[in-house]
């Protein structure tokens, strides 16, 4: 039944990728249709992200009031529902209208089910979790990348995607008899622990932990993914000179490498330190972005590309099983749902201000910019691992 139940959490995380990667590959086709500037696609980022803040900060509370299974369910409706009503968007204030429900479902899914297997699985399986969002960030560019080769519009590959959603719901409304029983309060005490009411701490409780504040800092400057995410195919059209169709696939080479690198690690990640996986990958992210710098041919991309995706894999799912090591089971649902609101803080702003910088520069300082927010990323995951002196 564990087996079972781990497996239908896999593909509710699919529906969290999905959104993710979709609005970044479709936006320089996307933005020409509904009459916006390639620079304010910072600020549908933005409104997803203030609605994945609200449920990351309220996780604590709705995880006991109604439990993992129903916040989940209810996440993948909101979801899909906003998948449907972005596709029929004829104007820019349509789109981030529609985009408020997308960002309060993906941030209080990713949130809950972080939290659930991190207290419940184990370090490899937390990874493969990771990797099943990596799934969902394949599917999007790639379907938009077959529908742009054709000539179809970005429309409908936001429909298609909205039905894929459609059937991840169903399957997870069926998986309700293995949360009944995962769920019971007498067969686990962590989750008895998190369902009793005096348990909850205040977000100004948790900051002030120590290595709180640091590994939150960390999750805001991880933002380095979701700029790639968002910007790459732009940064590949307009500083690269590819045409949309190309940049598309291309970016789907980094969720690609996303998915792998979660895959590949997850085989080492209960006999490796979860402190030194996430420094080896982001020496491999500095050594990548230096080499997208001068890659000056389709297939040399290609593999940049990848490999870049590769070392973005194993930090989250690292940094989110760290939590559940480094502080109590009765603090961590609430220190996750802090972390993942940086993160979401850090999503919100850090994309946003490199679409103002790119249209003051150029495209071209994509790499750059990715390389600052990688050393304030470093710093702060770097520093909470020395303030809380446990081995991961």
């Amino acid at each position: 039944m564990s087996t079972l139940l781990l497996l239908v959490i896999y593909i509710a995380f699919i529906s969290l990728g999905l959104p993710d990667s979709v609005l970044g590959t479709a936006w320089p086709m996307m933005h020409l249709d509904i009459g916006a500037p390639l620079s304010v696609a910072g600020i549908v980022n933005v409104i997803v992200s203030f609605g994945t803040v609200a449920a990351s900060l309220s996780s604590q509370r709705l995880i006991r009031r109604f439990g993992t299974f129903a916040v989940s369910a209810f996440s993948i409706i909101l979801t899909f529902t906003a998948l449907f009503l972005v596709s029929g968007s004829s104007s820019f204030l349509s789109l981030v209208l529609f985009s408020i429900p997308l960002g309060l479902g993906g941030g209080a899914i990713d949130t809950v089910l972080n939290n659930f297997v991190a207290m419940h699985y184990s370090a490899m399986q937390m990874n493969f979790l990771h990797a099943f969002w990596g799934v969902g960030t394949i599917i999007a560019p790639s379907i938009l990348s077959v529908f742009f080769e054709s000539g179809r519009s970005w429309r409908e590959a936001y429909i298609i995607l909205a039905i894929i959603q459609c059937v991840i719901f169903i399957i997870f409304l069926l998986s309700k008899p293995l949360w009944k029983t995962k769920e019971k309060p007498d067969t686990d005490k962590k989750d008895e622990l998190l369902r009793q009411e005096r348990k909850v701490y205040s977000n100004a409780q948790l900051i002030r932990m120590r290595g709180v504040f640091p590994s939150c800092i960390g999750f805001a400057f991880y933002a380095f993914e979701g700029v790639t995410i968002l910007w790459l195919a732009s940064y590949l059209v307009y500083g690269k000179g590819l045409d949309a169709a190309s940049a598309a696939a291309l970016s789907s080479m980094t969720y690609l490498g996303i998915t792998s690198g979660r895959i590949a690690t997850a085989f080492i990640a209960d006999r490796v330190r979860s402190s030194h996986m996430i420094l080896c990958a982001q020496i491999l992210i500095l050594l990548s972005l230096i080499a997208l710098i001068f890659a000056d041919s389709a297939a040399m991309l290609y593999g940049v590309i990848f490999i870049l995706g590769f070392s973005f894999g194993p930090i989250y799912p690292a940094m989110v099983r760290q939590t559940v090591s480094y502080f109590r089971p009765e603090y961590s649902v609430g220190i996750i749902g802090l972390q993942m609101s940086f993160a979401y803080v850090g999503s919100m702003v850090l994309p946003p201000l490199y679409g103002l910088l790119s249209s003051t520069f150029s495209q071209n300082i994509f790499p750059y910019y990715l390389i600052i927010l990688l050393a304030v990323q470093s710093a702060g995951t770097t520093l909470k691992t020395v303030l809380c002196q446990k081995n991961v």
